[in-house]
């Protein structure tokens, strides 16, 4: 979450896990020592140790931060800030379970390391099948040999799949109603009588109403993003969507729309965060687990998916088999 690997340096972390284990449980160790019958602080007392310390903590690795992003340069400042958004980091977390497709080989877990900080990636082809100069960039952007439409479908297939342990009616790329003289305030509304969106479910908001979404996956380090951050990026293309469908769903569907944009750095967008939150806990109430657990796994599951596709994106054949 702070844009490093997740293993602390023990040299420095075990003096002060130590210093502020022997301060909360001073008094417990005093009255052993004592044989008393009682401690003389309450629980309270050792509840504001916790907070001092993790306040101490926390101010500990915010200076941290700030002394090492103070000595990087700005393409691999720009990379360590897309590590810390929410889910970007999860798949370091996960254990290697093959039978939950959680595991990379040597070469997946290799690139993937390199590209979280920018390094350059080895054995890559000069040119294109396109013609194009071959980069990790223009890999992700490319859509010769189909590999930016796997990675939308990946992740709209994955999503469709686990609300359809929640929410009847779940269907992948639903007909709109076709129009009959409907007019629209915004000009940018789709009017087309073949428009799609990605999932369809049922009460998946609220009672009786039905949800659309719309899936996008964005290349955020692509030319048409240089210079913004992640969270400008999402919201910039929530509100494209929104300016697509939001009316005529509202209008002639009757039903909710919500826009599910994520980058191929594992991040999402907030109104992406907010459906993942609610069918967590839709996924939580119903098989009686813990909302956290619920919560990681799924962060989990979308964060394997986005990396297998970006190194698909970049390791994968876009010529022809002969």
């Amino acid at each position: 979450a702070q844009g490093g690997l997740g293993m602390p340096d023990l040299k420095f972390e075990a003096p002060l896990q130590f210093a502020a284990s022997s301060c909360i449980t001073r008094t417990h160790t005093e009255s052993i020592k004592t044989q008393s019958n009682f401690m003389t602080a309450d629980e309270r007392t050792t509840e504001e140790l916790k907070r001092q310390n993790q306040a101490f903590r926390k101010e500990k690795t915010t200076s941290k931060m700030e002394r090492i992003d103070a000595s990087l340069t700005p393409d691999l400042l720009r990379s360590v800030n897309q590590l810390r958004d929410k889910g970007a980091s999860s798949w370091l977390n996960a254990m290697p379970l093959v039978d939950q497709g959680l595991a990379l080989n040597k070469q997946e877990f290799r690139d993937s390391l390199r590209l979280r900080y920018n390094m350059t990636l080895p054995d890559l082809p000069s040119h294109c099948v396109c013609g194009e100069r071959f980069s990790v960039g223009h890999a992700l952007s490319c859509k010769k040999g189909g590999f930016v439409a796997q990675r939308h479908d990946g992740i709209r297939n994955l999503l469709a799949t686990l609300m359809n342990k929640v929410c009847k009616n779940v269907e992948i790329e639903p007909h709109l109603q076709p129009l009959e003289n409907e007019g629209f305030n915004l000009k940018s509304t789709v009017t087309s009588p073949d428009a799609r969106l990605d999932i369809k479910a049922g009460s998946f908001w609220s009672r009786g109403v039905t949800a659309f979404f719309d899936v996008r996956v964005t290349h955020v380090n692509s030319k048409s993003n240089q210079g913004k951050q992640t969270p400008t990026i999402f919201q910039d293309q929530e509100d494209e969507k929104k300016r697509k469908y939001l009316q005529r769903i509202l209008d002639v569907e009757m039903g909710s729309f919500t826009p599910l944009v994520l980058g191929t750095n594992g991040g999402m967008g907030t109104e992406c965060q907010r459906f993942l939150k609610e069918l967590a806990l839709k996924i939580a109430t119903k098989n009686c687990e813990p909302y956290a657990t619920t919560m990681k796994w799924l962060r989990t599951l979308i964060s394997f998916e986005i990396v297998k596709s970006v190194h698909l994106s970049i390791r994968g054949s876009r010529s022809s088999f002969r």
